[in-house]
């Protein structure tokens, strides 16, 4: 299966999975895509970084049918499982039918259900707990801190996107909350497996905090108050604050350096002005001293 952008390919995902866009909420970069559509954003002031991967957050305990079951569904949409990793069970994500016997030749599209992590992450024999059955054959990547991206999502409609069907632009889809997201990517940011993902990450976190520059204030009073009523989400705002200012405290922090260094490839040639060191950190700083 081919699509002609990446929107097209959000569409399609999407419309496969409609009949459970109300118990899942788009995270990941396709989020920040979808936040420019919102009407609480303001005019974007860089491109959004492209991203293939589709990725669904779910509660944990699994989902409830709705009628047809996820594989189902991904099935008859020309989705095929693509199982990684030697965990039990394994990690499982979703991809174009026939797009194995392409992989290396390109860009990879990928659908994958995500799911807090709950309980001890690792069993007594040693081995990580990485992966829940979310419904029978369909399973979920366990991850910390992703609480906070189902905590008050917000709804945006995919009517703004360009170059899907007109019945994909009937959709509307949750998308986290733009606060916690900022502080759901700076707290992973210390994960060892996501340090090579750590870079895009402080990327997203510039870009959303200039899509709602207007709203930096607002949303801080949001992540102050309600994790600072959650006694276990109070331990992760400490955390939070902490690596926030290693990441962002100046111009040439880590954060802020990664974030450029990844806008500047991602901008080359498009016409468009690279956000500065300076900018970055003025941004990024304004939304992190109201939290």
């Amino acid at each position: 299966m081919e699509y002609s952008s990446p929107d097209a390919f959000l569409a399609h995902v999407l419309w496969t999975f409609r009949s459970y866009l109300d118990t899942v909420v788009l995270v990941g970069g396709f989020a920040v895509r979808l936040y420019e559509s919102h009407p609480r954003a303001a005019p974007a002031t860089v491109r959004v970084l492209r991203t293939f991967d589709a990725d669904l957050a779910t509660a944990s305990g699994g989902i409830p049918l709705a009628g047809e079951s996820l594989g189902a569904l991904a099935e008859a949409a020309g989705f095929q499982a693509d199982f990684r990793g030697d965990h039990i069970p394994p990690i499982m994500k979703f991809i174009p039918r026939g797009a194995l016997a392409r992989r290396g030749g390109g860009d990879q599209y990928t659908v994958e259900f995500l799911t807090p992590m709950t309980g001890a992450p690792v069993r007594r024999r040693g081995r990580a707990v990485v992966t829940s059955d979310i419904q029978a054959g369909v399973t979920a990547q366990r991850l910390r801190y992703l609480d906070l991206l189902l905590e008050r999502p917000w709804r945006v409609s995919l009517a703004g996107l360009p170059g899907i069907s007109e019945e994909a632009r009937t959709l509307e889809v949750r998308l986290p909350h733009p606060g916690f997201f900022i502080v759901q990517k700076i707290l992973i940011s210390e994960e060892l497996n996501r340090q090579d993902k750590r870079p895009k990450d402080m990327a997203y976190v510039h870009q959303v905090v200039s899509l709602f520059r207007r709203e930096l204030l607002a949303l801080a009073e949001d992540v102050r108050v309600q994790m600072g009523a959650n006694p276990a989400w109070r331990k992760w705002l400490e955390r939070f604050r902490r690596l926030a200012g290693s990441l962002f405290g100046g111009p040439t922090a880590a954060g802020v350096t990664e974030a450029h260094t990844v806008l500047r490839a991602e901008m080359a040639g498009s016409g468009l002005e690279v956000p500065s060191p300076q900018m970055i950190h003025a941004g990024v700083s304004r939304f992190l001293k109201n939290c």
